[in-house]
């Protein structure tokens, strides 16, 4: 088993959702799973900027995820 956390979830997520349009089904399930483990910790507006956060290295998105 893989344990992964912060800025690591972060970027799995955005390098899956940038290839949503050919994963297979287990991948996009995985997205999926992240994607809702990510909105149950960060709030919306972080969301919409994950990826600017990701890339910044933002600690504090480190610190919640």
């Amino acid at each position: 088993m893989i344990e992964l956390s912060g800025l690591n979830v972060a970027g799995l997520y955005l390098c899956l959702k940038d290839n949503e349009a050919v994963l297979d089904k287990r991948m996009r399930e995985l997205t999926e799973d992240i994607e809702a483990y990510l909105y149950d910790r960060l709030s919306i507006e972080e969301m919409e900027e994950i990826s600017k956060l990701y890339k910044a290295e933002d600690q504090e998105l480190e610190a919640k995820i």
